[in-house]
C-alpha cells in the first residue's frame, strides 16, 4: 500500500472476473454516487477484455483508481485481500462487480458508521434489477438450522407467519449481511486479518463476519441506503462446478465453526433435503430431478473435507 492512509475517507474494493460491462457499471457508479475516494479493482485474470476497459475509464479528477490484474483466479476472499492492501481510506466499501450503488450511499453508510463506534460493518439494502426487495440478513449457518431447512420445518413456519414480513423488519443489528456491498472499518481488517483465503467462493463473507462478532464488532443493516445488485453476474460460470464451490464453501463453514461431527450433520440433512425433493420431482409429469438428484450423489459420495486433503489453515 503505498502512500499515508486518509482515515476518513472511503476507498471501494471490487474483484472482477469476466464481468465487464458490469464492472465498468459498477465502477462508473462508485465514482458518481459521492464520498468515494478511491476505488481498486481486483481482476482474477479476466479474458473478456475487462482490464482493457478499466484502463480506458475516465477518473474524476481527485480520485484514485487502481488496476491489479492477476495472472490467475485465486478467488473471491484472496482477491479482495489484496484489494485491501492496496487501497488507503480509513473505510472499505466491499462492492460485487455486478453491485451499482446510488447516490448518496456511501456518504450515508460512512455517517452511520462515524456515529456508531461500535458497529465495524454496516450494508445497505438490497434491490433487484426489476426494483424489488432484495433479502441480505441472515442467521448464522447451524446444524439445526440445516435440518430445519432441508425438512421444511422453516417453511411451515413462513406460511404460519413466523417471523413477520422481511421488509417491516427494522434497522439495526443482524448476524450477518450478504456481501454484494458492505463497508468495514480498517480497524475490522487489522483485528480479523481480513477473509480467510481458504474459502475460494462462498460462504466467506460469512466467515469472516461470525469472526467479526467475535472480535467484538456490531454488524448492522441500513435500509435508508440502497444499492441494486443484479445478481448471477459473478462471471465464475454455470452448473456444477459452481455448485461444487458452494458444497465446499458450507463444508468448509461448519468444519471450521462446528467441527467435524457439525459438517457430518449438515452432509444427513442436505441429503435428506435433496432426497425429499428429488422424489417430489419424480412425481410431477415429465419430472428430471437434475440439481436434487447431484445435490444427492455428491452429500453422499464426495469425500469429507479433512479426508480429502483440505486443512483449516
Amino acid at each position: 500500500m503505498g502512500g499515508a492512509l486518509w482515515d476518513e475517507e472511503v476507498s471501494a474494493v471490487v474483484v472482477s472476473f469476466n464481468t465487464r460491462e458490469l464492472t465498468l457499471r459498477c465502477v462508473e457508479c462508485l465514482f458518481a454516487c459521492g464520498g468515494v475516494r478511491e476505488v481498486c479493482v481486483v481482476d482474477n485474470a479476466s479474458h473478456d477484455g475487462t482490464v482493457e476497459a478499466l484502463e480506458a475509464l475516465a477518473v474524476p479528477e481527485g480520485s484514485r483508481f487502481v488496476i491489479r490484474r492477476l495472472r490467475e483466479n485465486i478467488g473471491f476472499g484472496r482477491a479482495n485481500n489484496l484489494g485491501f492492501e492496496e487501497v488507503r481510506g480509513g473505510l472499505i466499501a466491499l462492492v460485487n462487480s455486478d453491485a451499482f450503488v446510488s447516490p448518496g450511499a456511501m456518504e450515508g453508510l460512512r455517517a452511520y458508521l462515524g456515529s456508531h463506534p461500535e458497529v465495524g460493518v454496516v450494508g445497505p439494502r438490497l434491490l433487484n434489477a426489476d426494483g424489488s426487495f432484495q433479502e441480505s440478513r441472515f442467521p448464522f449457518p447451524s446444524p439445526a438450522r440445516a435440518w430445519a431447512e432441508n425438512t421444511g420445518i422453516m417453511a411451515l413456519g413462513k406460511l404460519a407467519g413466523i417471523g413477520g414480513s422481511k421488509e417491516a423488519q427494522r434497522a439495526g443489528r443482524v448476524e450477518w449481511l450478504g456481501g454484494a456491498c458492505l463497508m468495514i472499518r480498517r480497524k475490522v481488517l487489522a483485528d480479523t486479518g481480513g477473509f480467510d483465503s481458504a474459502f475460494f467462493l462462498y460462504s466467506e463473507e460469512t466467515d469472516w463476519q461470525r469472526r467479526i462478532q467475535d472480535a467484538g464488532w456490531q454488524i448492522h443493516w441500513m435500509p435508508e441506503f440502497e444499492v441494486t445488485h443484479v445478481g448471477g453476474g459473478s462471471g465464475v460460470g454455470a452448473g456444477e462446478a459452481v455448485r461444487e464451490r458452494f458444497f465446499e464453501g458450507v463444508d468448509r463453514y461448519f468444519w471450521k465453526h462446528h467441527g467435524k461431527w457439525g459438517v457430518v450433520s449438515l452432509r444427513c440433512a442436505t441429503a435428506l433435503g435433496a432426497a425429499l425433493r428429488w422424489g417430489r420431482e419424480l412425481l410431477k409429469p415429465g419430472g428430471v430431478p437434475g440439481t436434487p438428484a447431484w445435490i444427492l450423489r455428491r452429500q453422499m459420495t464426495r469425500a469429507l473435507p479433512w479426508l480429502a486433503g483440505g486443512g483449516l489453515d
